[in-house]
């Protein structure tokens, strides 16, 4: 077998490897979406948002990734020390009709609960809603 043929043969086989690892790469996105999904009691299914928390002496900041979602579809509630941010994000206009063969975006309802363990009594302040992303602003009450 010439020199060549072996660089082919080594460059499918490659190849071959590369798009088995993006299969398995979907897979897994897939399975890790589902995951996120639970059952509240009492409701239907709902996925989790991914949050940050940020604090400083005033202020405790919660920033909520909710791409896809409109400000009159999101609910947020402060219950003594219990944050919930509450909605849902619909499947586009565009897709109403067809099958989905692929499900990486979360949608439909959302609900995150965050205890805030902490010494002073929280109120909530300004929200907003900008670029995908859900800033809440929580005042310590000193």
């Amino acid at each position: 077998m010439a020199s060549q043929d072996w660089d082919i043969l080594i460059w499918q086989r490659a190849n071959a490897l590369l798009q088995q690892a993006e299969r398995i790469q979907r897979n897994f996105l897939q399975i890790a979406v589902r995951s996120h999904y639970r059952t509240v009691q009492g409701r239907s299914t709902c996925w989790e948002p991914p949050i940050n928390v940020v604090e400083t002496d005033e202020t405790l900041w919660v920033i909520v990734a909710i791409p896809g979602v409109k400000p009159d579809r999101v609910e947020v509630r402060l219950d003594g020390g219990e944050l919930t941010i509450a909605g849902e994000r619909p499947l586009p206009a565009c897709c109403t009709e067809g099958e989905l063969s692929t499900w990486e975006i979360p949608l439909g309802r959302f609900e995150r609960h965050l205890v805030l363990e902490g010494r002073y009594p929280l109120s909530i302040g300004k929200t907003s809603l900008q670029d995908g992303l859900l800033v809440i602003e929580l005042r310590k009450q000193l």
